[in-house]
């Protein structure tokens, strides 16, 4: 309490010596300058009026004779003093405030939306207890980056691992909720008993899973989500132990999970997976059913320890089964890892991208305050005169650089508001954890301290510009500053920093949009245009026999092609152009033994007889598929081109026979033209197609083209489904474009944005060349006037301005040409069908900044030969 009291008494003492010297200061202020200005009269230099004149008048001095400790305090009333003095020097220049905040507005803004969404997706902190010690386990093999692994497998992994306290399968699994409203299709979360204890969370409501409960024939429970128990159940507590009716079998509702638990999208339930391995092809070891494995370092133990241990795991496991572990790694990285994946590169390359904007936005304030310093001079020649120190003045230039980021921060921050609305609105696919995105502490900490730095950053070059000596000259002449000199040479390293700049985020949006429209427009082998596409998903209790399943379909394959407009429909397990999941493992009879671990893996398209047509997918050779093939399930198969080149390079696929999920040969029918996938770069796996019926497949995608408006069509087909089972969920119709929009979402946000912040660097560099030649031209209008008065020409002065604005722009673009073949470097794994060192691209940016250029210094340099000579020789 004491240290309190003494601590109040300072504060006090110290303002009240800070008000008495202000008193002081307001007394002593007319005779100390009255003094001074009589010593100049006198022949004095200004130093030594001004301490003449405070020798006679010192405040100080007199506040020592009354008694007063005045060594603490007075920084503060200077502080005060720089603040409201830069504030009238502002407030009296509106035009020049306004545009040096708008500048740094457009800069901090950017830099602040960007880092708001780096933040939510990489600095966060997953939300979740020791989430450092969390990891995600897939296979990996030599021609498949990641794979899904099978239950088999897993079990051996549980048990054999000394690294992990526990593991967990986490995969996707498709149910039908009926008997609470309308049917519905849910991408239920399927599990271990051990998932929510390796996630460190307990149910909002009721309890966790038990290690009876997932077990082959175990009775089925389930655990909600809260966001799906309060909008299907209406947050009614008293769903716990009540049943549930998922794919027509009864589920216990054993908990609720709380409202902030959230991983892997946040399924609506989650399922065990134990109950469903009674199937005996779940426990196959070529049946990929468990999906990934997410598990919890064991205390002490690292991750490279981790890796280690799990490959010994796979050793045993390619001694024991060969045939379906040989050529397989386990990888094994921190869920941090797998949550970011490939979005941490796009979102640097924005943020370097934000950077250099925040660059060239200080530069051209930079270089304004350099002209405002010239013009001002004088003003600290009067003010050094009269005893301010040069880091006073300094100091007072550095408070109002610093009063200028804090105005343009304030704006940035309702830019980056404004901006992370329509980014989210935007909701482009592949960039994680969205939902959290918000102006948190750390933006706000963030914005802070970049506006902190912009205004040191940009006010040091004007600073440095201040000047004490020859203060006698600068009084007695009066002259305006000029932009010779260092000055003129710092004003002239601003704009080629500004075009270098700009000219290097010009070049990589433009290779990422050229990359872009080669991929738009790039022969992915189908037509995506005019049709439209339905989920249809079949519960297994009821659809569990094969021939029922093709009944359905039949029936609805028939009603849909009789509708008005209907060119052809069909039903797959695909959309093409997009990584369905379903893949095999295929033998060619007749060629060399396939070692272990060395077989093909193909995606597997799963289709009815008219799916070519729909998709207008050209057959080279061969033929379709027919209606009774179809529906008999026949064992034929359509191949791509590239399995045909790879096997039959001097022969004809048509009539060969391949191995695949069973040991009945398959007849090859057809080859069709390779389809590649949509929206990446990387090859795409070979494809093979094989008839509806042949496998069992529940969940299927309806595809229609059609001549009619595509609004239209929902209702029709959902009364078409339901008139053969009104209980089946219908998803809400789509469109094969819509589709493939969505698997490049985030590469065209990212061009797009890119493409912004390109051209916002654009706009600054010209404004920065045009306001550095316009200030020339004023500062030379004496020197132009004489040069017209001794017969220079229009031209002439059109050629001395425009050269000067020119090199400046040359240098630059010669500068940002070097660099962009350095940096564009980092764009190569973004890059579709471009190079990263393209001339074309190269040299037609180059190009438009070089005339964006030559526009900029045009426009001060017409204005120059309009200058009349007459009023230029009296302008001094």
């Amino acid at each position: 309490m004491s240290y309190l009291k003494n601590l109040f008494r300072r504060v006090r003492a110290l303002w009240r010596a800070e008000a008495i010297e202000r008193e002081i200061d307001e007394e002593m202020q007319f005779h100390v300058e009255m003094r001074a200005e009589e010593n100049m009269r006198r022949g004095m230099s200004p130093a030594e009026a001004r301490l003449d004149a405070e020798r006679r008048f010192g405040h100080r001095l007199l506040m020592r004779e009354r008694g007063y400790d005045v060594r603490g305090g007075r920084w503060l009333e200077s502080f005060w003093q720089d603040l409201r003095f830069g504030t009238r020097v502002l407030v009296r220049k509106p035009g020049f405030a306004a545009t040096a905040v708008l500048t740094l507005a457009l800069g901090i803004g950017a830099n602040t939306a960007i880092f708001s969404v780096v933040n939510a997706v990489m600095l966060k902190p997953l939300p979740y207890e020791d989430a450092d010690r969390l990891v995600m386990l897939t296979e990996r093999h030599e021609k498949i980056p990641t794979r899904a692994v099978s239950y088999a497998n897993f079990l051996d992994w549980r048990d054999r691992n000394q690294a992990f306290e526990a593991m967990s399968t986490v995969r996707r699994w498709y149910l039908t909720l009926t008997g609470t409203g309308q049917p519905e299709r849910l991408a239920a979360g399927m599990v271990t008993s051990d998932y929510f204890s390796i996630m460190r969370v307990k149910p909002l409501m009721g309890r966790d899973f038990l290690r009876e409960e997932d077990r082959p024939g175990a009775n089925y429970v389930t655990i909600l989500s809260y966001g799906f128990w309060q909008s299907r159940f209406g947050g009614d507590e008293s769903i716990i132990g009540q049943s549930i009716t998922l794919d027509n079998r009864p589920f216990t509702v054993i908990g609720v999970m709380p409202p902030v638990f959230r991983q892997d999208d946040s399924p609506p339930l989650w399922v065990l997976i134990g109950p469903w391995t009674v199937q005996q092809d779940w426990m196959k070891r070529d049946m990929r059913t468990a999906g990934s494995v997410i598990a919890r370092l064991k205390p002490g133990v690292t991750l490279a320890a981790a890796r280690a241990d799990m490959s010994a795991v796979k050793e045993e496991l390619i001694r024991l089964h060969p045939w379906t572990n040989a050529g397989h790694t386990i990888t094994v990285k921190t869920l941090y890892e797998n949550v970011v994946g490939e979005t941490r590169q796009s979102l640097l390359l924005l943020l370097g991208a934000v950077g250099f904007v925040l660059l060239i936005a200080c530069a051209n304030v930079a270089n304004l305050l350099l002209a405002r310093a010239a013009a001002r001079q004088k003003e600290f020649a009067v003010r050094s005169a009269l005893g301010a120190s040069r880091l006073r003045l300094v100091r007072q230039m550095l408070t109002e650089c610093v009063l200028l980021a804090l105005l343009g921060g304030v704006c940035g921050l309702l830019l980056a508001w404004w901006g992370l609305d329509l980014f989210k609105a935007a909701n482009p696919s592949g960039i994680p954890r969205l939902e959290e995105l918000s102006l948190d502490y750390r933006v706000l900490g963030f914005t802070l301290l970049v506006t902190l730095l912009t205004g040191l950053l940009f006010g040091l070059a004007p600073a440095r510009q201040i000047r004490t000596q020859g203060l006698n000259e600068m009084l007695k002449e009066g002259v305006k500053g000029t932009t010779g000199g260092g000055q003129g040479r710092l004003c002239g390293a601003f704009v080629v920093a500004e075009i270098a700049l700009a000219l290097v985020l010009l070049i990589g949006a433009g290779l990422l949009a050229r990359s872009l429209a080669r991929l738009l427009n790039s022969d992915f082998g189908f037509d995506a245009r005019h049709v439209a596409t339905l989920g249809i998903a079949l519960p297994s209790s009821r659809y569990a026999e094969r021939e029922r399943i093709g009944q359905f379909y039949q029936q609805l394959l028939e009603r849909v092609a009789a509708l008005p407009g209907v060119e052809a429909v069909s039903l797959s397990n695909e959309i093409p152009g997009r990584e369905t999941g379903w893949t095999n493992d295929i033998a060619i009879p007749g060629h060399p033994q396939i070692k272990p671990g060395g077989e093909i893996n193909v995606d597997w398209g799963i289709i009815s007889a008219d799916y070519f047509e729909v998709m207008r997918i050209p057959i080279l050779r061969g033929r379709a598929f027919t209606p009774q093939e179809v529906a008999e399930g026949s064992p034929v198969v359509i191949i791509d081109e590239r399995l045909a080149r790879e096997f039959w390079p001097n022969g004809d696929a048509i009539g060969q026979h391949l191995l695949y999920d069973s040991p009945t040969p398959h007849q090859i029918v057809g080859v069709i033209k390779n389809v590649r996938n949509y929206g990446t770069g990387a090859e795409s796996r070979i494809k093979i197609y094989t008839p509806l019926n042949r496998s069992r497949l529940a969940a299927s995608t309806l595809a229609v083209r059609t001549t009619t408006d595509l609004r239209g069509l929902s209702a029709l087909l959902t009364r078409e489904i339901h008139a053969i089972d009104k209980e089946l969920p219908v998803s809400e119709m789509g469109t094969v474009e819509q589709s493939l929009s969505h698997e490049i979402s985030a590469r065209r946000v990212s061009t797009v944005l890119l493409g912004v912040f390109s051209a916002v660097a654009l706009v600054l560099a010209a404004i920065g060349i045009y306001g550095v030649m316009a200030h020339t031209v004023a500062q030379r209008t004496h020197e132009i006037g004489v040069r017209m008065a001794l017969g220079a020409q229009k031209r002439d002065v059109l050629r001395l301005v425009i050269g000067q604005g020119m090199r400046l722009a040359l240098i630059g673009v010669g500068v940002g040409l070097a660099a962009s073949f350095a940096l564009t470097r980092v764009l190569s794994s973004l890059l579709y069908g471009v190079s990263a060192s393209d001339p074309l691209t190269f040299a037609s940016i180059a190009l438009l900044l070089t005339l964006v250029a030559l526009l900029a210094c045009y426009i001060p340099a017409r204005r120059a030969t309009k200058v009349d000579p007459m009023i230029a020789l009296r302008y001094e």
